[in-house]
This record gives structure tokens, sequence and C-alpha cells, in this order.
């Protein structure tokens, strides 16, 4: 038996590996769950790709703002060079607006990665956030090595543990353990 972690902070489920790698055998509440988590996710990812998407349009909608207000004023005031610097500084706030929002937008792909690959190697939630990587497989290759140095629950032994050499009482010690339950030694000693 091994004990295999199912995405909950509380539970464990046993599961038998059967010999040649066949997978282990997954309870339907283990499924139900995995199903639940990875339909969130992908609703929120589909949220934060929304979201992208509007800050996409929004910043295309500000260049081409920004592109017909040159335009315009260049055409009407005649006056080349306040017309220029005023653009110019216009420009380099958008384009430091741009790269804002390039940054958002990657650092949400990010996040989101990260969502996803704790998800399916099944990292608590907690730890998702200090996952580090920019590519999927850089950020799998973090989660794995974050599970290993995670603590492994302590098993039982069915046994109950060590209990002696296997050798047995010693005669003195099995003669004071007849006495205390009041048995004749005659009868031990015959067989």
């Amino acid at each position: 038996m091994a004990l295999v972690y199912n995405g909950n902070m509380d539970t464990n489920t046993q599961t038998e590996t059967v010999a040649g790698g066949d997978p282990p055998v997954v309870d339907n509440q283990n499924v139900d769950t995995l199903r639940e988590q990875l339909t969130r996710v992908n609703r929120e990812s589909a949220e934060r790709r929304q979201t992208i998407n509007a800050m996409k349009a929004e910043l295309d909608a500000l260049k081409a703002q920004q592109a017909a207000e040159t335009e315009k004023r260049a055409t009407e005031q005649g006056e080349y060079q306040k017309l220029w610097e005023a653009e110019k500084a216009r420009a380099t706030a958008a384009m430091e607006r741009a790269d804002l929002l390039e940054e958002q937008i990657k650092a949400q792909n990010v996040a989101m990665l990260r969502q996803k690959v704790a998800t399916e190697k099944g990292l608590p939630a907690a730890l998702a956030a200090r996952l580090v990587g920019e590519t999927v497989e850089e950020i799998a290759a973090d989660a794995d090595a974050l599970l290993k140095a995670l603590p492994v629950p302590a098993t039982g032994t069915l046994n109950g543990g060590a209990r002696g050499t296997g050798n047995g009482p010693t005669p003195a010690g099995m003669h004071r353990i007849l006495t205390r339950y009041n048995i004749d030694p005659r009868y031990i000693e015959g067989e």
C-alpha cells in the first residue's frame, strides 16, 4: 500500500500499486474533487484570458486614439516643434503604459501557469505562488523539487514495531510470567 496525496490537506487515499506499471486505483470522490479543481482553474484561466484580451483592446484603442490625435493636431496647429515635443511626451507615457500592461499580462500568464502546474502536480494551493520559472517546464521542475522537499506523512507499521530480538523470553523471565498468571511450568516445558 502506498499513500497518495489526493489534493486535500487533511485526507490521504490509500491505493495499491499493481505490478507492471498499471495506474493506481482512484476512488470517485478523488476524481470528482480533481474535476472540480480543474473546472475552477479553467474558469479562472478563462477570466484571466478575458482580462488580458480587454487590456490588449484597451492598449490598441489607446494607440489608435494617440495616432488620431497626433495627426489632427499636426494639421490644425502648424506648430510642428510644440506638437513634436508634446507627442514625444505622450508617446513616452503611452509606451510606459504599454510596457506596464505587457508586464501585467505576462505576470498573469505566469500566475495562470503556476496555478495549472500546482493543480496538476497536486501541490497545495498555498504553495502555488512560491513556484518559480517562466515556462511550464521550469515551473513543473520547481514544483517537483518543492514536492520532494515537503515532509511525507509517517505511516505506521503493521507489525506494531520492533518487539525484541525474536528469541523469546529468557527462562527466568518465562518463569516470572507463568507464576504471575498461576500457570504450572510443567505444562509449558512438555511442549
